[in-house]
């Protein structure tokens, strides 16, 4: 911590913040984006000041998996499947107007600005010419919200077809997508794809983030190859695996071969538990949870993430970009439910996804960026336990918005 006397006015001095549940409040001062001192009863003068009376404060959550070309289009899916939602979509996508994904792009980062969401990484289709487009639109919008929102792009499409690289997905590179992407599971040579998505991340130094074995199907593990390429190309800790799921439908000896795997090659493993719970095991008895062996890829160092993936689409009916939700519902679904636990659970939507990204200075320590959540609690552990509401969300200290909630009792005897 810096001493505690600030000399000059800063910019904010958030009085009496909740850190963590085993120590005392402080009072955090915010100057120029950053965090310049958090002590007890700071003295230093500031433009604004707000007393949280012990309520908590968070780093900014971090959305490390999401599809912004994708949300708020509801669409019927009637048998709740991941290959009916891809027909649903394709067809969608194409006689949508350009400004009703403009209105939904800005909705959905509005929300995830309401719910103390700081960072975000969106996966765009990238399947055909045509979603160029829709990719210009995305990063129209990007550069509009820029001083709300980090966001990064991944073109998600084929890096090569027939040994050929695919020049959409090379024109959505050069348009300013951050990331290579891809569904290797669901295309004929699943190897082969994942192959010229590192020919392609060498060429270009983009880092990697695929959608890998989203299928009950334990014959496609790919995530081992990806663990192996990953270490032949020398880019361990820049190649993220979003669902995994077949690795959870795997005899034991298997998925602790491929874990192993996994942890040399540093790689972040993604979970996106709202969807996969929707798409996965709908023709299963007794039903699987569906998602990735979440605690036991924990056990042996794995980054593991938590995030929202779809949103009100064909792919998932719900959703509102909530991390505190998502890191509720995982906690649910991977067994997760002891004090230490439910603290990593959190950290899967903060530190976690922090580190996938690069976030660099990013955390709640004085020399960090200043971008902060506060919720309508009094107790850390509460974030993940009861999803208490957010009251604002700062973005390298800058108030981007904040929540007022009133609560009447009008009934004296309660």
């Amino acid at each position: 911590m810096r001493d505690s006397a600030v000399a000059e006015r800063v910019d904010w001095i958030l009085r009496r913040a909740r850190l963590t549940d085993d120590a005392p409040l402080v009072d955090i001062a915010i100057d120029q984006g950053y965090i310049i001192a958090i002590d007890a009863a700071l003295p230093a003068q500031a433009h604004a000041v707000w007393d949280l009376e012990g309520r908590v404060v968070l780093p900014g959550l971090v959305d490390a998996h999401t599809h912004l070309d994708k949300s708020h289009l509801p669409a019927p899916n009637q048998s709740g499947t991941l290959r009916e939602a891809i027909t649903v979509w394709q067809q969608l996508k194409k006689t949508r107007p350009r400004v009703t994904l403009q209105q939904s792009v800005r909705r959905a980062i509005q929300s995830a600005l309401a719910n103390g969401v700081t960072a975000m990484r969106s996966h765009i289709d990238i399947v055909e010419a045509s979603d160029l487009q829709t990719l210009e639109t995305i990063l129209e919008v990007r550069e509009e919200m820029r001083a709300c929102l980090d966001l990064q792009l991944v073109a998600l499409g084929p890096a090569a077809v027939q040994g050929v690289m695919f020049a959409p997905m090379t024109n959505a590179l050069a348009l300013g997508v951050d990331h290579i992407g891809g569904a290797p599971a669901l295309t004929d040579e699943p190897q082969a794809q994942i192959d010229a998505a590192f020919v392609l991340a060498e060429r270009t130094g983009k880092a990697l983030d695929l959608h890998i074995d989203e299928t009950e199907d334990p014959q496609m593990l790919t995530l081992a190859h990806l663990a192996q390429q990953t270490i032949a190309y020398g880019m361990q800790g820049l190649v993220t695996a979003g669902h995994c799921c077949s690795l959870a439908f795997v005899d034991e000896v298997t998925a602790g071969c491929v874990m192993d795997l996994v942890a040399e090659a540093r790689l972040n493993i993604t979970t996106l538990p709202s969807c996969n719970l929707v798409l996965m095991g709908r023709n299963h008895r007794p039903t699987p949870r569906g998602i990735t062996l979440v605690k036991e890829l924990l056990a042996r160092g794995v980054n593991v993430c938590v995030a929202s993936d779809n949103v009100q689409d064909p792919f998932n009916p719900f959703g509102s970009y909530d991390l505190l939700h998502m890191a509720n519902l995982n906690a649910h679904v991977a067994h997760m439910t002891g004090a230490p636990e439910i603290r990593t659970s959190l950290a899967m939507v903060t530190n976690h996804p922090a580190q996938a990204l690069g976030l660099t200075a990013y955390g709640m320590h004085v020399g960090a960026v200043a971008d902060l959540v506060v919720l309508d609690t009094t107790r850390v552990l509460a974030a993940v336990t009861e999803i208490p509401p957010r009251l604002a969300t700062f973005k390298r200290g800058q108030l981007v918005v904040r929540t007022t909630i009133e609560r009447q009792w009008p009934a004296r005897s309660c």
